[in-house]
Formats: structure tokens, sequence, C-alpha cells
């Protein structure tokens, strides 16, 4: 099978860009717990490294770790590595994560190209139940379809309650589960919960062995969805020691334009405007939501949608002559 990256440049993705950027200002709201160049970031690379280059160079994080698992490419990966402070592990997550040392607080971000599956959810209560207060987690799934592909020969496409239960389980099933909930957005949504029950489970293990005063919790921070391709979805938050709540509700979540703490994701929508066009919002900007934009020509549905996410929309320029 194609791997992903041979497929789609992903730092040139529109919403995905948008995504990191905007990730990247809720990591740097981390440093209530610690100072950001103590973290150390874990995520999947790819050839490309976008997401370690841009928290290495916008927080100062030098300790990186790039899970890879397309061992048979080993040697390009190690070719494009462009940082010192990069260090790539070739293997499955569900191999490399049991191995790291949890004592370090950690900003991790597992950027799955596939569905939800039962590996996936492994991984994130592998990540919930070790995790240390202070750690950041994101998670990120394609929410186009779930497959059930333990017959890697004869996939099954997940569209039914039954079908699901019998891949996940019945206790990974949500009781009022429905046929609508697999399809479309809405399968966005049930993957998020998926992914949140999950992690809930992981610390409710953990929790267990840990004295009162001291078990952790999951504060929801974001919640994504978008189509640059395949319709994607993230959801993402800290893990807080009860003592240190204060911290996670003085760091000013809240106040970031992005920040989701229920079920309802932010839609990332790419505005269709032209570089002249983007000129002539951006001396209008930024604006208060209340005021309007002088959009004209411009439709103003296209100039609200940039006036919401210009701050993180990649810049590109085209110049003819």
């Amino acid at each position: 099978m194609t791997a992903s990256y041979e497929l789609i440049d992903y730092s040139l993705r529109p919403a995905k860009f948008a995504e990191r950027k905007m990730l990247c200002d809720f990591f740097s709201r981390l440093r209530v717990f610690g100072s950001l160049e103590s973290y150390r970031y874990v995520g999947f690379g790819s050839i490309w490294f976008s997401d370690c280059i841009l928290f290495h160079r916008a927080l100062g994080i030098s300790d990186i770790i790039s899970i890879e698992c397309e061992i048979d490419h080993q040697k390009r990966f190690e070719f494009n590595n462009p940082l010192r402070g990069i260090k790539l592990i070739m293997g499955e997550a569900s191999d490399v994560l049991p191995t790291l040392d949890w004592d370090i607080r950690s900003i991790i971000w597992l950027d799955y190209d596939d569905p939800l599956n039962l590996g996936i959810l492994e991984d994130v209560r592998t990540v919930a139940s070790r995790a240390r207060s202070g750690t950041a987690f994101v998670v990120s799934v394609q929410s186009e379809k779930i497959f059930d592909k333990r017959d890697q020969e004869n996939p099954v496409h997940v569209q039914s309650k039954d079908e699901f239960a019998d891949y996940f389980g019945a206790n990974r099933t949500p009781e009022a589960l429905a046929q609508s909930d697999l399809r479309g957005w809405t399968l966005s949504k049930t993957s998020r919960q998926m992914l949140r029950s999950e992690i809930n489970e992981g610390l409710n293990l953990a929790n267990a062995a840990r004295p009162a005063g001291q078990r952790i919790e999951f504060r929801q921070t974001v919640a994504f969805e978008y189509k640059d391709g395949a319709k994607m979805t993230t959801v993402g938050g800290v893990f807080v020691d009860q003592g240190q709540n204060a911290h996670f509700d003085g760091a000013g979540l809240r106040d970031l334009e992005f920040f989701r703490d229920d079920e309802e994701a932010l839609r990332i929508h790419m505005p269709l405007v032209t570089p002249h066009e983007m000129r002539h919002l951006d001396r209008q900007l930024p604006a208060p939501v209340s005021s309007g934009l002088n959009a004209d020509p411009i439709p103003l549905k296209e100039a609200n949608r940039y006036a919401k996410f210009y701050r993180y929309l990649p810049n590109f320029a085209s110049f003819e002559r």
C-alpha cells in the first residue's frame, strides 16, 4: 500500500496547516505547568516533519520523538530529518509508546491517517494511563468511514450498531448509537466521543492506584473537524491532577477563540479569497466580532471565514507578469 506521505505534502494542506498553528497556540499556554523548553514532543512527523519544526521553533522544544511505522523507508526518513533534536523511532506506535519515559511532561499528538480502529484506541489508553499532570494529548483520525479490518482481505464497512459492537465490543459501544452516527460529519463527533471515552478508561485504571488529591483528569481544550481531502477530526486537552486545576484555569485556555470543551467541534473552513482580497481584509483586522467587515465585492461568507482563521492560514503568494 502506498504510504500516505507519498500522496500528500502534509506541510501544504491548508486546513491541516491552520490546525497545526492553533495547536501551537494551545501548547504555548502550557508554561503554567513548567518551562516549555523542558517539555518533550511526541508525534508522527512523516518525511516533512512539519509539526516537529514548528513546535521547536515556536515553543523552544528540543526533545522531540517522531514515531514512524514505514520501516522499509527508514533511510528516507533519516535523510529528511531536519534537526539534531529529533529522535526518529521506527515502529508501530503500539510498540513504541509503552517504552517511553512517562515521567517527562510531554506534548503528544497522535495524528493518524486512519479512521478509528482498535489499535488507535489501545494507543490512546496507553497514553492516558501513563501521562503525568501537565501533559497535553491530542489525537486526530480520519472520519470518512470506519472499517473492521480484522480480515485484511475482506474489510467490513461498519455501518450499523451491531457491526460496530462486533468490532469494538459491546462495552465500547454507546447505548444510543444510531446508523446516522456512523456517516457524514456525525461520524466525526462519534469518533471524538470514542476517543474521550478511551482516555477516561485509561485514567480510571491509573487513578485507582493514586491517592485522593493526586488523581488526574483530562481537561478537553480543542476539537476540530475539517476536510483537506478526506474528513478528519481532532480532540485534545491536558491531563491535570487535582492539585493543579488552578494552573489549568489560570492558563488562559478559555480565552482562545478555538477553545472547545464539549462535544461540538470547530469546523475549519478555508476561505476562497484571492491574495488581493486578503490584503483588503487584513487592513480591517483584528476587528470585534460585532463589527461588520467592508467585504464588497468579496462574498461576505468568505470574508467572515477569512476573518475567523486569518491568523492561522498559510501565506502562499503567486506572482505573474
